[in-house]
């Protein structure tokens, strides 16, 4: 076998390798492989990431919030506020136009004037008596103080 000949051959092997490699990164990664991901952290890893449903469900909230208006952005645990930083992190970036809050400002201990505006819970319905739904998303809702 000539020297050009078994070139070739390692190129070819090494070539394959790596088609099989990257058949196993998408396998990871799940679908769809052809087509937009729907945000900017679809594919980046295996599991879903914690900033995956607000990405999708504040771009539907955003017009029904008042420019200005006060917002907190949060997934509830057991109906209540915490301090979930990634998904108020989230909101911060994509509401430009409202003040957007940290998730204690809609506190289970805080009542009438002293919550934020509005909420945009994310996953799991809010369980607070200062706040009214006012839409319902695949995602999650949206609240408004009462």
């Amino acid at each position: 076998m000539s020297r050009e000949a078994m070139q070739r051959a390692v190129a070819l092997c090494g070539a394959l390798l790596l088609c099989v490699a990257l058949i196993f990164v998408l396998r990871e990664r799940r679908g769809p492989y052809f087509a937009r991901p729907l945000t900017v952290m679809d594919h980046a890893g295996v599991r879903e990431h914690e900033t995956r449903e607000a990405l999708l469900l504040i771009p539907q909230v955003e017009p029904l919030l008042p420019r200005g208006a006060e917002v907190t952005c949060f997934r509830p645990r057991k109906g209540q506020a915490w301090n979930d930083d990634g998904v108020y992190l989230t909101a911060v970036g994509l509401l430009p136009h409202q003040s957007v809050l940290p998730p204690w400002t809609a506190g289970a201990n805080l009542r009438g004037q002293q919550v934020t505006q509005y909420v945009i819970a994310v996953g799991a319905p809010l369980d607070h008596p200062s706040y009214a739904a006012v839409a319902q998303f695949p995602q999650g809702w949206l609240y408004k103080r009462r």
